[in-house]
């Protein structure tokens, strides 16, 4: 049977990996509706909703899995998340706040690295968000204002490895119940 803790380390696996599933999802749609209109900003508003329930959660998640230097990453990315929220407004997307994500993300990614629940190449292949909104924040701060190819691209590729990263929780998860059960 399993124990209240077990559940509630079960719900968080699960409603870690439909947070970011659910933040592709709506990204996705959002990027296919026509630029700043209300139904792709709340799109966008609803996904970063889930994607910083989902960094919260596996910030706790791997907390407990003794991945302290992760969790704290996680913090961070529930944090880029909130600034990416706060870039979204009536008026559409606010281009210079949304640039100021890289300073958490940036060091958020690298603080994977020493997550020992994911492999070495899901780590290397998270720098890959990072370089993306590194260039927008070095694009915006030269007098760029247009939404470019880097920002949509940095955001694809974060949405995707958060959604491996989750699968991989979940796996970690399903493997810890295994070795742990009587």
């Amino acid at each position: 049977m399993m124990s209240k803790t077990d559940w509630e380390n079960k719900s968080l696996v699960y409603i870690i990996l439909t947070a970011y599933i659910s933040n592709l999802v709506l990204g996705w749609i959002g990027f296919f509706l026509e630029e700043g209109c209300s139904e792709q900003l709340l799109c966008y508003q609803i996904g970063n909703a889930f994607a910083i329930s989902a960094s919260v959660m596996a910030g706790r998640y791997t907390g407990i899995r003794g991945q302290h230097v992760a969790a704290s990453a996680y913090i961070l990315l529930g944090i880029t998340h909130g600034i990416s929220l706060a870039a979204l407004g009536k008026t559409g997307i606010n281009l210079e706040r949304e640039a100021t994500m890289a300073m958490p993300m940036i060091p958020a990614l690298i603080f994977m690295f020493w997550c020992s629940l994911y492999p070495q190449w899901l780590k290397i292949l998270s720098l890959v968000p990072a370089i993306f909104f590194g260039l927008v924040y070095i694009d915006v701060h030269t007098g760029d204002t247009r939404l470019g190819w880097t920002l949509y691209a940095g955001y694809a590729t974060l949405q995707i490895i958060e959604v491996i990263w989750g699968w991989y929780l979940f796996k970690d998860w399903k493997q810890w119940i295994t070795k742990n059960q009587p």
